[in-house]
């Protein structure tokens, strides 16, 4: 029994560390796609990312009330 839960343990391990490399590396994309919108709308001088001040759809209300 020690010996099924010691190759649990490093198989649960391995697995760990694929998601933490995993999540490094959606951290590092997240960041690029951050600075490419920033060089984009400073270029072209235009709003990519939606305004937090504007006003929600019906639909959408609706859908957060169900959360």
């Amino acid at each position: 029994r020690i010996m099924e839960l010691e190759a649990e343990v490093k198989l649960l391990e391995k697995q760990k560390a694929l998601l933490e490399r995993q999540a490094y590396i959606a951290d590092k994309k997240a960041i690029f796609f951050d600075m490419m919108i920033n060089i984009a709308e400073s270029e072209y001088q235009i709003d990519i990312r939606k305004n937090s001040a504007s006003v929600q759809s019906a639909t959408s209300a609706e859908e957060k009330k169900k959360l």
